[in-house]
């Protein structure tokens, strides 16, 4: 027999229309029912809780005890009870069991469990959800900002070369032009004719600088230059 309860009672149950009690206490409102033996037809062991009496039943047995579990009301709501009522051979069963976890109970846990778990992780995908977003952000102005340097430097370049083109073109056409308006001549060369030294001794680009007192102003012998009467140049 396992130790652990098939069937746990609450309140009083009935079969066939008769209290279900203990016969050592007359308890009928803690009663638990162990299926004992294999056969169906094999009588229940019945436990009191409250003197601890346990004896074989002479009108429960396993295949009652089955048919009770089978038969149980499923459970729409948590206030429901778990109500039943079996027959098994002619033997009619009714009463109270104690609530046994099934799937509404599991899913009225886990919506309890989401509902109050719910604010939470969503504000931790929240949070992450911006900083993710953050980090996109930074890297894709990094490389927006590397493009754009890459794009300026092309652009500098092909302006420069474009302008080197245009030059290159002006300067062309104007020698074109000036081809076809003077038949190719090109500007008249004349060479000056060299200019000779002058013969007086002291003379540096028709001044000559003599030592002298007359033209002093302070009576004093100073340098004075004057015009070359020889080469009659002059450095004005």
């Amino acid at each position: 027999m396992d130790a652990k309860a098939d069937l746990k009672l609450m309140g009083m149950a009935y079969v066939d229309g008769k209290e279900l009690l203990c016969s050592e206490c007359g308890n009928g409102f803690s009663l638990e029912i162990h299926k004992h033996g294999f056969r169906e037809v094999h009588p229940a062991w019945i436990c009191c809780l409250s003197c601890g009496k346990g004896e074989d039943s002479s009108v429960v047995t396993n295949g009652l005890v089955d048919a009770v579990l089978a038969s149980r009301a499923a459970r729409i709501k948590d206030a429901d009870r778990d109500v039943f009522r079996a027959e098994w051979r002619g033997i009619v069963m009714t009463g109270e069991m104690q609530p046994l976890i099934d799937i509404h109970q599991l899913i009225g846990a886990a919506k309890a469990v989401h509902e109050a778990a719910a604010p939470e992780v969503k504000r931790w995908w929240r949070g992450k959800k911006k900083a993710a977003k953050a980090q996109v952000k930074q890297k894709a102005g990094a490389v927006t900002g590397a493009v754009k340097g890459k794009a300026k430097e092309a652009a500098d370049a092909a302006t420069e070369k474009a302008g080197e083109a245009i030059s290159t073109a002006k300067a062309t056409a104007l020698t074109t032009a000036w081809t076809l308006q003077t038949g190719g001549a090109g500007p008249t060369t004349s060479s000056k004719p060299k200019r000779r030294r002058c013969t007086v001794k002291g003379c540096r680009g028709g001044m000559v600088t003599i030592s002298t007192r007359v033209h002093s102003t302070t009576g004093k012998t100073s340098e004075v230059k004057i015009p070359c009467g020889v080469c009659r140049r002059s450095s004005t």
